[in-house]
């Protein structure tokens, strides 16, 4: 069998194994073959990430995906990845100097984290509706192989959430790597709940912190 490894903290690398075995059954993740300490060890999955795909594909995959995750069940769900919850880590990282300034978008370069995160604790409640998602939806975190959905990876900031947590992130993702016409193919998969721009753009702000 192969299997790929991950390391990180002992922390990070336990919510990981929790969450992949959370959702096995019901998510094509990675099965975990073991873990040890910072180590995870899981079995490889086939395919290739959407980056290397078609425009088109990636769209029409990543958009099955993300409806995949937000539709399992969250009664049950341990994860929380609320607003508050990832505002208040955000903060902790920004006070621990741990943002890189250097990498934000291009619309937020030559702010600061604090002045981001000030913006960020100014903004109004989000709407009531919540559900599962992946937490860090890029192209490079779903897999394909002949036309399906083969794989979901990289779950370490899943959580129960606003769904315009995902798509914020896989809109700016197919931008980055098809460009303008990525990002449109995949509006049109857009369900009318994440179609608010200032919603998209919140998300991707509260991005910039991590």
């Amino acid at each position: 069998m192969e299997w790929i490894e991950k390391t990180g903290s002992s922390a990070e690398i336990d919510l990981e194994t929790a969450v992949l075995e959370w959702c096995a059954g019901g998510l094509p993740v990675p099965k975990v073959l073991g873990k040890d300490g910072g180590l995870l060890v899981m079995a490889a999955l086939p395919g290739v990430n959407l980056t290397e795909t078609s425009m088109e594909r990636a769209a029409q995959i990543i958009a099955e995906a993300l409806h995949l995750v937000h539709g399992m069940p969250i009664e049950r769900c341990p994860f929380m990845a609320s607003w508050a919850l990832r505002l208040s880590q955000g903060e902790l990282r920004v006070r621990a100097g741990l943002v890189d300034e250097s990498d934000f978008d291009e619309a937020n370069l030559g702010r600061s984290p604090t002045d981001i995160l000030a913006e960020l604790q100014s903004l109004p409640a989000l709407p009531d509706l919540m559900c599962f998602t992946h937490g860090d939806a890029c192209l490079p975190n779903f897999l394909t192989q002949d036309g399906q959905l083969t794989g979901i990876v990289d779950l370490a900031r899943a959580g129960v959430t606003h769904p315009t947590q995902d798509w914020a992130l896989a809109l700016r993702s197919i931008r980055d790597n098809f460009g303008p016409d990525g990002e449109r193919l995949l509006r049109k998969h857009l369900p009318d709940h994440s179609a608010d721009e200032e919603l998209l753009r919140r998300f991707l702000l509260l991005d910039e912190l991590f």
